[in-house]
């Protein structure tokens, strides 16, 4: 996802990130269903977040990430009929770290990890089964990378790339999101 890296000055401050972006699944998080196969896997969906980073040095911030992910739908055949659903997405919320490579006055890149608590959510609607739901929080990590470039004399715009993988019941959920955020230096 999209991020901001914290402001790099002659005394780091700490910032508040907001971030938008597109979250998109592996086929894992459908195998337990029978869906037809990859064709059906779900489409992906807007992600959204906030972050709060706090610089521990020039070089490393840590911060606390809160997200919502919609990882989309899929349409599937159950046998009977075409137009049954699913649904899947995670709210996380996961303290992270972040190490910056660059002058930080200018464009810079980092990397990030981290790892927290996951709530995932996938929602069945099937004509022959009837309609389900279920709920699970569960422990997950992310692992990415990024790019930060100023827009103001406190503001930063960051674009982030991180995979995130949770370990629910039967298959692990996998999903990649990419992000845009903007980084208000508090």
């Amino acid at each position: 996802g999209l991020a901001l890296a914290p402001f790099a000055s002659a005394s780091p401050v700490p910032s508040l990130e907001i971030n938008a972006g597109y979250a998109k699944s592996s086929t894992d998080v459908t195998s337990g269903v029978d869906v037809g196969g990859a064709e059906n896997a779900l489409g992906g969906g807007l992600s959204f977040g906030a972050a709060y980073w706090r610089p521990a040095s020039p070089m490393i911030s840590w911060g606390l990430e809160a997200g919502f992910d919609n990882l989309g739908n899929a349409n599937y055949d159950n046998g009977t009929t075409t137009d049954n659903e699913l649904k899947s997405s995670a709210f996380r919320v996961n303290p992270a770290i972040r190490f910056n490579f660059g002058a930080g006055v200018g464009p810079s890149f980092f990397a990030q990890g981290g790892a927290g608590l996951y709530n995932v959510s996938m929602d069945i609607k099937d004509s022959v089964v009837g309609d389900a739901s279920d709920s699970q929080s569960k422990f997950g990590f992310n692992v990415g990378a990024g790019a930060s470039f100023p827009v103001g004399p406190k503001t930063r715009m960051n674009l982030t790339g991180l995979y995130h993988t949770v370990s629910t019941e039967g298959q692990s959920l996998n999903y990649v999101q990419f992000r845009a955020g903007v980084g208000f230096g508090l």
